[in-house]
Formats: structure tokens, C-alpha cells, sequence
């Protein structure tokens, strides 16, 4: 159990807010695909992520795994910043750079409007019970007692803020508990992160327009688990892997794709027991005029604005 002691000024500080470090938010993310969490409402989320991250999701879920994220990668993440910091941090911000490209990013305008939101649902709160009934509602796991904010942990802590406060930030990808994230520096408050409430996790995380539109309009041609494969092979990738993409058995990958080989659009490559899946330049080409089809109605339904 973590305990953070207030004083009356900790009170008067405490503040919600969608965190300043958006690091956060990705290691949050890279823990929820790691361990596959988040259920269904996250499946299209974790099936696209693995896609795109191709064999780098080889190196980085690994790593995910055997550390917690808060505070062993956070610590190893910002150590990178420091110029004495050795190459294996390095590596790792450069990783966690490409992951927020792939998982976060092309979903952050939602996912911001969610997390806002959740902010202005817990200020409503505050105004009217003040801040010792927001952190007695915050969640159901977390208990408020006599100027003690006690919070579910595999260790034993006692915080004192000092007078800081505690910034108490929403989050998407905290989908059991909430996390007490260590003060970034002196004078700073600790941070509370807590799964933020949402109506539709699915939505907030749907496909990309284009990406979805493609795929949309290359289902009835070859149905939608292949319009699937074809979409995740923009990076090549073994019969196991593929199925793991798609959340489908690898013998039902195995199906698919040899339709999609007799039929021109992929080409496999066998080595051992193993094998290996590629868009052929048809392939590719019927899945990129599709984009660049769906590109061009944007372009012409905003000039018709």
C-alpha cells in the first residue's frame, strides 16, 4: 500500500490535470499491449498496434515485460536526456519514440478530448464537494482517510508531498488501477494517474479514417480478415505473428493467406518450418490506390467546402 499524507497547503495544490508528460502515457500504453490488457474495448487497438510495429515489437514488448513501468522505464527513459547516459537508454527512447508514432499519436486528438473531459467531469466534482470529495470518489480502489490518500501497490511507501500538492492526471490506458508516479524534481508535486472515464474506448481508438476507409472498401473485394492481412503485411511477417496481428489462430492465418497467395496479392517465403509473408507489388499497389483513392475524395470534399 502507497500512502500520500496531506497538509492543509497539499489540499490547496492539488489540482487535475492531463499530464505535462505525455512519457507517461505511452509507457501506460506499452504496459496495456505488453500483458495484452484492456480486454475487448482495446483488441482493434492492440491488433493494429502489433501490426505496425512490425519486428520492433520483437525488442520492446520484451523489455515492457520484465520492467515496471513506473518507475523502472520512466527512470530509464528520462536518463536519456542526461549526456552521460549509456547507449541501452538511448536505444530505449528511440524506441518508445517509434511506439508513440504508432500507438498514440495517430489516435491523440480523441484521446486528448477524452482525458479533458474527465478533467472537467472530477472540477465539477471539486466545486461541489471539494478537493477531499474528489479524492474520496477518485476510484474505487483508492480510500481517503483522515488526510491520507491510500493507493493499492505491490510495495510499502509513505509520501509526503512537502506542500507540492499532487497532480492528479486521467488516463486511457489504465484500465484497473490507478499508479503514483514519482515527483519529476524538487518543488514538484507527485502525480496521481487513474483510468479516466470514458463512454467508448472503441471509439476513441477506431482506425484512422483513410486507414479504415481502405480497408472498408477492399472487404467485399476480398473479405475483411484478408483486408486485414493485406494491411498488416506493409511489413513482413511470419504465419504466427500475423495471427497474432489479426487475433486470429495461426491455421486460420494460414487459410487466409494462401488465398491472398494464389491470388497474387502476397508472396511467401519458406525457410525450415517457417514461414514468411510479403505484399507482392500487386498487393501493394491495390492496397495503396485504395489510400490514394480515399486521400483524394478528402482532398476534393474539403475544396467543396
Amino acid at each position: 500500500m502507497q500512502r500520500v499524507h496531506f497538509s492543509a497547503q497539499d489540499l490547496a495544490r492539488t489540482v487535475v490535470k492531463v499530464a505535462e508528460r505525455p512519457l507517461v502515457e505511452t509507457l501506460f500504453a506499452l504496459n496495456l499491449l505488453a500483458r495484452q490488457g484492456g480486454g475487448d474495448a482495446y483488441a482493434s487497438w492492440r491488433r493494429r498496434t502489433t501490426s505496425r510495429l512490425g519486428r520492433r515489437s520483437g525488442s520492446l514488448l520484451p523489455l515492457a515485460r520484465t520492467l515496471r513501468t513506473v518507475p523502472d522505464l520512466l527512470h530509464m527513459a528520462e536518463g536519456a536526456a542526461n549526456p552521460e547516459t549509456g547507449t541501452g537508454r538511448q536505444n530505449l527512447t528511440v524506441m518508445l519514440e517509434e511506439f508513440d508514432k504508432v500507438a498514440l499519436a495517430p489516435y491523440w486528438d480523441r484521446v486528448s478530448d477524452t482525458l479533458n473531459d474527465d478533467c472537467a467531469a472530477r472540477g465539477r466534482t471539486v466545486l461541489a464537494g471539494g478537493v477531499e470529495r474528489l479524492l474520496s470518489t477518485l476510484h474505487p480502489s483508492v480510500h481517503w482517510d483522515g488526510g491520507v490518500l491510500e493507493i493499492p501497490s505491490h510495495r510499502s511507501q509513505d509520501v509526503v508531498p512537502d506542500g507540492a500538492g499532487l497532480l492528479l492526471a486521467p488516463s486511457l490506458f489504465l484500465t484497473d488501477r490507478p499508479v503514483l508516479v514519482p515527483a519529476a524534481g524538487p518543488n514538484r508535486p507527485p502525480m496521481l494517474a487513474y483510468p479516466a472515464a470514458t463512454g467508448s474506448v472503441e471509439a476513441v481508438l477506431a482506425a484512422p479514417a483513410a486507414e479504415q476507409n481502405a480497408t472498408d472498401a477492399l472487404g467485399p473485394l476480398v473479405g475483411r480478415t484478408r483486408a486485414a492481412i493485406m494491411q498488416s503485411l506493409t511489413e513482413s511477417c511470419t504465419t504466427t505473428e500475423l495471427g497474432r496481428r489479426i487475433g486470429i489462430s495461426a491455421a486460420s492465418a494460414s487459410q487466409h493467406t494462401s488465398v491472398l497467395r494464389n491470388a497474387g496479392l502476397i508472396t511467401t517465403q519458406r525457410r525450415l518450418n517457417t514461414a514468411r509473408h510479403s505484399l507482392t507489388p500487386l498487393g501493394a499497389a491495390l492496397l495503396g490506390g485504395l489510400h490514394h483513392r480515399d486521400l483524394a475524395k478528402a482532398r476534393l470534399a474539403h475544396a467543396q467546402l
